[in-house]
């Protein structure tokens, strides 16, 4: 067993993930139980685009030695923390069109052997998924696939000059690309070969990376980390779980100023008032949130307000949510005369000012059967409630929706969510002010 697989999301992993841990090839460790002694013991690591990045800064001292050691490191996503020495924040291309994701290899690597990249390059149609910028790759790393007629380094593999070999991916999971062609399974099972030491990209006869893609690369943003304002009252708390994309909605400059305070979810207990709005955002790895039951149920019953947004399965640390997941359709708007269906059913309340359908429109993860008396501000094409207010079940306020707009902004991806944001923010607290 050489392999740890880094289990940061709720679901999942994989299949194949799991089939190779039973065989003893990968050991799965929950990201809150990784240490610096698992990291000592193998000579692999896989980590998805759920890492808690901020989690992992306590571990660089012992991630550097992994690599000293020879080991190897397979990063999904977006590289927004100073891990490692030698390594950039990531950057988006800026204002891309549909030309830009188009993905083309520059240096073999074994992990894409015999595959056709255009079976990885969109999903369903739809492209994007794959990745929509790089961790842009630092000196001597070797540029394995790009992006757009630039190539936009979104794949390369870095031999360390101290030791240890890094593959980045910045995108979704790499192993859950080209579903339509089964090849997650193939995947997968080539990077946990990589990751124990298996064949990679030679750097001495690799073709040297270009840097006009430099060009087509959005500015680096500030991350300033967690923050607190005690002095004021009615505050706006968000627990950010340390992913990319809880990372870059909080904390970049588009909507920081706005929040109070930005916390983790374990110290909610010790930092949520009872007159603070907690906002949980979307896609929040739901074994966070509850394990902090307790706390929740507790400022529903002091009177306060929580807001929970889509993909974190609220339903499993809230009390009376009933929620039915869907199969997400996010291919929908490629077909003729496309319509989601999706309406905004008050449109003269506050939260919903100055929004109109568009605003609230992209896809659909499920939807709500609100107790009688919430009130309903969206509604799916078949009538059923995907955004609703609750304040009728607790002495509290709930604020529920299955939209995941903070996931999609701060991936870079579907211009609607960051719509929705740019109106919902500033109406939600003259909502709260009011």
């Amino acid at each position: 067993m050489s392999v740890v697989y880094v289990k940061s999301a709720y679901e999942g992993p994989s299949e194949v993930f799991r089939a190779a841990a039973a065989e003893g090839l990968v050991r799965i460790v929950d990201q809150a139980d990784l240490s610096a002694e698992h990291l000592a013991s193998h000579r692999g690591l896989i980590t998805g685009n759920q890492l808690d990045q901020n989690e992992m800064l306590d571990l660089r001292d012992a991630l550097s030695a992994f690599l000293d050691r020879g080991g190897r490191w397979f990063f999904n996503g977006h590289m927004l923390r100073p891990l490692l020495g030698g390594m950039a924040q990531y950057r988006p291309i800026a204002a891309p069109k549909r030309a830009d994701f188009e993905l083309s290899p520059v240096n073999a690597h074994p992990i894409f052997d015999g595959i056709d990249l255009k079976k990885l390059e969109t999903n369903k149609g739809v492209a994007g998924f794959y990745g929509r910028g790089c961790n842009p790759p630092p000196e001597g790393a070797v540029v394995v696939n790009g992006l757009g007629p630039d190539a936009v380094p979104v794949d390369w593999v870095w031999a360390r000059p101290e030791g240890g070999r890094i593959f980045s991916h910045a995108g979704n999971d790499l192993a859950t690309m080209g579903r339509e062609w089964d090849l997650p399974a193939t995947l997968a099972a080539r990077i946990i070969a990589w990751a124990d030491g298996g064949e990679c990209a030679d750097p001495v006869t690799a073709e040297p990376a270009g840097t006009s893609y430099q060009a087509r690369l959005g500015a680096a943003e500030s991350y300033p980390g967690f923050k607190s304002a005690p002095e004021q009252r009615k505050r706006l708390v968000l627990p950010s779980s340390g992913c990319y994309y809880h990372t870059h909605s909080l904390e970049g400059s588009r909507y920081a100023s706005a929040f109070d305070v930005v916390t983790t979810p374990e110290a909610l207990g010790e930092s949520l008032r009872d007159d603070d709005t907690l906002w949980v955002p979307c896609r929040t790895p739901a074994q966070r949130m509850i394990a902090q039951r307790p706390v929740i149920d507790r400022h529903l019953a002091a009177g306060g307000t929580v807001i929970a947004l889509g993909e974190s399965l609220s339903h499993l640390w809230l009390p009376h949510v009933a929620f039915t997941q869907t199969p997400t359709n996010w291919w929908w708007w490629l077909e003729p005369g496309a319509d989601l269906g999706v309406t905004i059913a008050d449109p003269a309340h506050p939260l919903m000012a100055g929004m109109t359908n568009r605003d609230v429109t992209w896809h659909l993860h499920g939807w709500f059967e609100p107790p009688e008396g919430a009130e309903v501000l969206v509604r799916d094409g078949e009538g059923r409630a995907i955004f609703y207010i609750d304040e009728v079940s607790t002495p509290g306020r709930m604020i529920i929706s299955s939209l995941d707009p903070m996931f999609h902004h701060g991936s870079h991806f579907m211009p609607a969510t960051t719509r929705f944001l740019d109106r919902f923010i500033p109406n939600l607290k003259g909502f709260l002010d009011a």
